[in-house]
């Protein structure tokens, strides 16, 4: 079978996972963290639904060796969001930096009704306007995951973070075999930039596993800073 045509059959096993109106996949995957290529941490990434197409992606970093003392509370990202009409709307989001103080943390709260998102951060609290179709920066990895496996292609997306909503586009690098955790893996690789940024994040995505990101890269100006790796995953098959 041609890499092609292995493609083509992982990305319908994908799709068919998902379902017939393109459900929203439910895992746990668990990643090694490195900063500038030094073991940092170890980083747990879920979504589990809540009921009523009500659904919640958590993630946390909990920091090794030195950045434990920058960082002796675990990072923490979450985010609820509803599969509404087949579009994923955010409802609510929020982050904890990790740090003793707090200082950094924020939260956002959307109101449809009004498309306004409300940004609360330790020393203030800000309204933005938002699109039809803004996402937080949590709900954002689960629609990566949906839109790969029901339209084969990410983004491009309105992403709403404690300062302004700004868009991310995707670049498609192709096919690449990558050893991970749980195996050797067929992936595609694909860039996601914010316009006008230096940063940013390359993803090595698995279609045997519903498009989960096994290979995450946060670079700067080319170079790499962080990178998460996948060791485990619970709630979605490989096909082998």
């Amino acid at each position: 079978m041609t890499r092609w045509l292995m493609f083509a059959a992982l990305s319908l096993a994908a799709s068919a996972a998902c379902g017939a109106d393109g459900d929203v996949a439910t895992y746990k995957a668990t990643y090694s963290v490195e900063y500038k290529g030094k073991e940092a941490g170890v980083s747990d990434w879920s979504v589990r639904s809540l009921g009523d197409d009500r659904y919640e992606f958590l993630a946390n970093i909990m920091a090794k060796g030195m950045l434990k003392l920058v960082r002796p509370k675990p990072t923490i990202e979450r985010s609820q969001f509803r599969l509404e009409a087949g579009v994923l709307r955010p409802l609510e989001y929020w982050y904890e930096d990790g740090s003793r103080s707090g200082e950094d943390n924020w939260h956002v709260v959307f109101d449809w009704d009004r498309r306004v998102a409300t940004v609360t951060t330790t020393d203030a609290r800000r309204e933005l306007n938002i699109p039809d179709d803004a996402l937080d920066i949590g709900t954002l990895k689960a629609a990566v995951m949906r839109d790969l496996a029901v339209k084969g292609s990410p983004g491009p997306y309105a992403i709403t973070d404690k300062d302004s909503v700004g868009a991310y586009g995707y670049t498609d690098k192709g096919a690449a075999m990558l050893e991970t955790g749980v195996g050797s893996l067929e992936t595609r690789v694909f860039i996601q930039q914010r316009a006008g940024s230096s940063r940013s994040t390359w993803m090595w995505v698995a279609p045997s596993l519903g498009f989960l990101p096994v290979r995450v890269e946060q670079r700067r100006d080319n170079e790499v800073h962080t990178a998460f790796l996948l060791t485990a995953v619970e709630g979605l098959a490989a096909s082998r």
